[in-house]
């Protein structure tokens, strides 16, 4: 006899249990975009720390700030209008993503101080064990919870660690590690070693020069940097973004145009990558004033290899007098200080490791698939993912910003955006399909790797440079770097590749038609003729007809394309590379009704925005700040 049960009708949704490992910036865009269309499920997220954001709450260490601007460091529909500064310190980003939580009310999923110290698939009941510690409880209560679907958004910047050098349980003074900054401790006066050229380094010292007594700075290797004052925002301004959206959002939009339009610098023989290095160089030389300390800080790589940094006074404090910097590499910790390659020894009250974070991809805990493979084991020497989001052989398993992903070169928050939506799909396939487990194929795995080993063979970061995306190695070519621009990825993931996944399924595969009724007949208010219309509103066949419509195609001025050859006689493309220029941005419209105001608000945070090396577009318009 026919069911006449919703519960039977085509597509049912079940109930779905999620456990989600981590609730900084991807287990709270996760939660978000679960709750925003999903029902019928449960979602865990644990979350070591007694407070959300993960590296943005562990990171506090002097000078700690995000090296892209403020306003695009948001996820993209959740702007905020009252950043302090174009480059945020990091405690003002965590409260952007505590009060994202809170206002979407986040917070019934998650379970601070709880940490995650296993799980293992089952494959008869088709559900991962998970195993967790209360770390508030007196006995640091161990647990175990289950999930049909398990989610490791752990992070990539957040699992610090001391740097591989002999010692250091010798030294007798203060070791800090930037990471696990001690807020009690005071630099003032101290004899400090700072060891690291990196990020955080390159933060950390204008931070502290002035207080300390003297500073030593060892620096193992050179990196790219490009001088970047950090813009206050004024009340004026920031009161605009409030009132008046549209200038907020115009900002925005002109910040990220910038980033998608320099990837051609990344790749060998372009027009603009040869044109990079000079700006780049003749920058750095500018503000040391000094060629030794060139030779020294100037990389022989291109740019790029490493992560370009802003530099915000990290240069001009090498020059300093109480500023000593070392070339060389720190051989071994001593009682009293360090030993260093040069074959000198040096003494300190304190030393700060600027060292970074382990970001070799092999999870922090076990991960046991069926046959009792051990991802630990599996990712031990050479990670492999599906589109930086899975692995093959573990089933109903996904990993934020992976190996493979765009980490790196491009911008974060948007990548872990499309790293949910791409996961979601298969969610919802989950749920209304009757699946039972699903994980991309092994040969989809492998394909995927080499297509992007050989590319990566053509672009600036196959040289020898020493990077986190190498896990601090020179040679390799990267495994936190996406095949391809930021714009590449987004469009690579925007649809489900079902061909690439092994499925398994709950008995018959169509068991998922049901009782041959649909949810549209058993929804009381919904239209039972919906399909009847004017006109042809259905999405489009091709994937170029629906990149068109996405993108808006048509609706702005034509650009400048930096092609990978440059053409025999070609003029060259504009760079704005150190030079504060509204031209860069001159995307950035406002309507024709904008006040003067609302004009010089965008035209102050433009003419502040980062000046990286961008393609200048074409026909020239005339920049915000210029209008009448």
């Amino acid at each position: 006899m026919l069911n006449l049960d919703s519960k039977q009708a085509v597509h049912h949704e079940r109930h779905m249990r999620i456990i989600c490992v981590g609730a900084g910036a991807s287990g709270l865009c996760l939660a978000y975009k679960l709750q925003r269309s999903f029902r019928n499920f449960s979602l865990t997220v644990y979350e070591k720390n007694p407070d959300l954001a993960g590296t943005w709450y562990e990171n506090r260490y002097p000078g700690c700030a995000c090296d892209v601007p403020s306003h695009n460091y948001t996820y993209s529909w959740e702007p905020k209008n009252d950043w302090s500064n174009e480059f945020a310190g990091s405690s003002e980003i965590q409260q952007y993503f505590v009060g994202f939580a809170k206002k979407y009310n986040l917070g019934q999923y998650i379970k601070l101080r709880h940490k995650v110290i296993g799980a293992k698939w089952e494959e008869s009941s088709g559900e991962w064990k998970v195993t967790a510690k209360d770390l508030d409880s007196g006995e640091r209560k161990t647990f175990e919870d289950t999930c049909d679907i398990f989610i490791n958004a752990n992070g990539y910047y957040n699992n610090w660690k001391w740097p591989d050098i002999a010692g250091l349980q010798d030294y007798k003074g203060k070791l800090i590690h930037t990471a696990d900054w001690d807020d009690e401790y005071s630099l003032a006066g101290k004899k400090v070693g700072l060891i690291g050229n990196g990020a955080t380094a390159v933060q950390v010292l204008p931070a502290i020069q002035p207080s300390c007594g003297s500073v030593t700075s060892f620096i193992r290797s050179p990196n790219w940097l490009y001088n970047k004052d950090r813009h206050e925002f004024t009340d004026e301004e920031k009161e605009t973004f409030v009132r008046k959206p549209e200038v907020l959002l115009a900002l925005r939009k002109a910040n990220e145009k910038v980033v998608n339009s320099v990837y051609s610098a990344y790749i060998h023989g372009t027009q603009l990558q040869s044109e990079t290095r000079p700006k780049f160089e003749s920058g750095m030389r500018e503000i040391l004033h000094n060629d030794e300390l060139a030779k020294k800080l100037v990389p022989s790589w291109e740019v790029g290899c490493r992560r370009i940094s802003p530099d915000r006074g990290y240069l001009e404090s090498l020059t300093k007098e109480n500023v000593k910097m070392v070339h060389g590499e720190v051989l071994a910790l001593t009682e009293q200080g360090l030993k260093c390659s040069d074959g000198s020894e040096y003494d300190f009250d304190v030393i700060i490791c600027a060292t970074g974070f382990n970001t070799s991809f092999r999870p922090r805990f076990p991960i046991i698939g069926p046959s009792e493979v051990n991802l630990q084991d599996e990712w031990a020497v050479l990670p492999q993912s599906y589109l930086g989001i899975a692995t093959a052989g573990f089933p109903n398993y996904f990993i934020f910003l992976g190996p493979r992903s765009l980490v790196v070169n491009g911008p974060l928050l948007r990548a872990i955006e499309t790293q949910a939506e791409l996961m979601l799909q298969l969610v919802d396939r989950w749920q209304t399909e009757n699946i039972h487990s699903f994980s991309p194929k092994r040969e989809a795995v492998t394909d995927f790797t080499a297509h992007a080993n050989e590319f990566m063979e053509t672009t600036v970061w196959s040289h020898e440079c020493r990077v986190l995306d190498k896990n601090h190695k020179t040679g390799g070519l990267g495994l936190a770097l996406w095949p391809g621009s930021p714009l590449h990825y987004t469009e690579a993931l925007q649809e489900l590749r079902a061909d690439d996944w092994d499925i398994r399924y709950n008995g018959n595969r169509f068991d998922w038609l049901g009782n041959g009724l649909s949810q549209t007949e058993f929804d009381l208010t919904s239209d039972l003729s919906y399909y009847i219309r004017d006109t042809d509103d259905t999405r489009y066949a091709s994937r170029f007809k629906r990149r068109e419509i996405l993108t808006r195609s048509g609706t702005q001025p034509p650009r400048t394309f930096n092609k990978i050859l440059r053409p025999k006689n070609a003029p060259a493309i504009g760079l704005s590379t150190f030079i504060p220029s509204t031209a860069v941005h001159q995307d950035a419209v406002l309507p024709e009704t904008a006040t003067k105001a609302e004009v010089s608000a965008l035209g102050k945070a433009l003419a502040n925005a980062p000046t990286v090396a961008v393609a200048t577009f074409t026909p020239p318009r005339t920049p915000p700040n210029e209008r009448a």
